[in-house]
């Protein structure tokens, strides 16, 4: 059993860099996966969902070729496929397994997928009728197989409809996948989250125009967690961040950070913040940027006065029920808030001035769960944080950079 990580009251005043997003990176690399020629994607992040997916791809056949940072693609799929039926070990990502999964069903192969941990329980159910109702053979095996694929698309010229209720990583993976294809695809229920999409409609028409060349941006859903921190107590310079990318639905949270009265500034190439003379209480929609919600619950709990933060059941369907964990973590370290289950609303009512004693946490094997915890240790008095190596899943470096 791996020893808790001992979370410390360090100093956070900083000049740091955070990775870049593996919700871009998964989604170009399924693109270069499709498009003839070579293909070139620089600042690819060490995201554990991107190296699985890397690997996925190797395994089905795509040469790929690395230099540090910078990913070659040098030849398409269904064009490299081999004559052998595989078993993959997708592991635990989302986008992993929600991208794969269409891309597979345009080879003519068998393919089984086989999720790690809570992935398995997660909503695919969407996903899989979409590509049912375009003649792929998919099916879901229970305790025998968790998900058989075998392609080709057969109506290559029909219209396909997708709930997005729970997710919009189906629709994206569906998009993706047949990108040049003569396929439509609607989007049913797409409120939630529905700024993910929009980044998914811009790099596919970038895909149609032949683009063959990529860089990843900073991950703004990783930013978050420095940000938070240095909101409520410290300093920092994030000097790979340029300016905010309005594709990635979390950089709302520099948006929210200015109405909570912090002043984050882009300038000289960098991101500059330092913690305000006093943070005031907001409202965010949970449903458009699920993935900030826990970071936003931290900012509330140290903010003065009560923050709503509205429409979170999404959080349900995440690597964990982040839904119950928020509510676990404010909890734990006191904070004052109430949860309105139906209308599925969570306010907090923030004191900068509450504090308690170290803490033993341990949170699920879920890595925005984890940094949070990590961010409401700093901010009380450290202790010892279990399943801190899930970081890795986004954010490998967390602790180096946070510490």
């Amino acid at each position: 059993m791996t020893s808790p990580y001992n979370v410390s009251l360090n100093e956070f005043v900083k000049k740091i860099e955070v990775p870049t997003s593996k919700s871009y990176a998964n989604r170009v690399l399924i693109l270069g996966a499709i498009t003839p020629g070579l293909v070139q994607i620089d600042q690819v992040p060490k995201s554990s969902d991107v190296e699985t997916m890397l690997n996925l791809l190797q395994r089905i056949g795509l040469e790929i070729e690395r230099k540090e940072d910078t990913v070659y693609i040098k030849n398409s799929f269904p064009e490299c496929e081999g004559s052998d039926d595989l078993i993959l070990e997708t592991g635990d990502g989302g986008t992993t397994n929600r991208f794969l999964l269409p891309l597979l069903a345009r080879g003519s192969n068998c393919y089984t997928l086989e999720a790690k941990g809570h992935m398995r329980k997660r909503p695919m159910e969407p996903l899989i009728l979409g590509l049912t109702s375009l003649g792929v053979d998919v099916s879901m095996g229970g305790e025998d197989y968790w998900i058989k694929v075998k392609g080709p698309y057969q109506n290559k010229s029909s219209k396909v409809e997708v709930d997005c209720k729970d997710s919009t990583q189906f629709i994206t993976g569906l998009s993706l996948a047949t990108a040049d294809l003569d396929i439509e695809i609607k989007a049913l229920n797409l409120e939630a989250s529905l700024s993910y999409f929009l980044m998914t409609e811009n790099l596919i028409e970038e895909f149609k125009s032949q683009r063959s060349e990529w860089t990843i941006p900073v991950d703004f859903s990783g930013l978050s967690y420095p940000l938070a921190l240095a909101c409520t107590t410290g300093n920092i310079e994030v000097t790979n961040c340029k300016e905010v990318d309005s594709f990635q639905a979390d950089s709302i949270f520099i948006k929210i950070l200015e109405e909570a009265g912090a002043s984050p500034e882009f300038k000289e190439g960098s991101l500059f913040l330092k913690k305000p003379e006093y943070l005031m209480p907001f409202e965010a929609d949970g449903s458009k940027s699920p993935d900030l919600v826990p970071t936003l619950a931290f900012l509330a709990a140290y903010a003065s006065g009560a923050s709503i933060i509205r429409n979170i059941e999404i959080l349900r369907h995440k690597e964990s029920d982040r839904v119950e964990e928020v509510l676990s973590l404010l909890e734990t370290f006191c904070i004052e808030h109430e949860f309105d289950s139906e209308k599925n609303n969570l306010i907090i009512y923030g004191d900068p001035s509450k504090k308690i004693g170290s803490v033993e946490y341990y949170p699920p094997e879920d890595h925005r769960i984890v940094m949070v915890a990590y961010l409401f240790m700093r901010m009380n008095s450290g202790g010892k944080l279990h399943n801190f190596e899930h970081v890795k899943k986004s954010f490998p470096n967390f602790f180096e950079v946070m510490d």
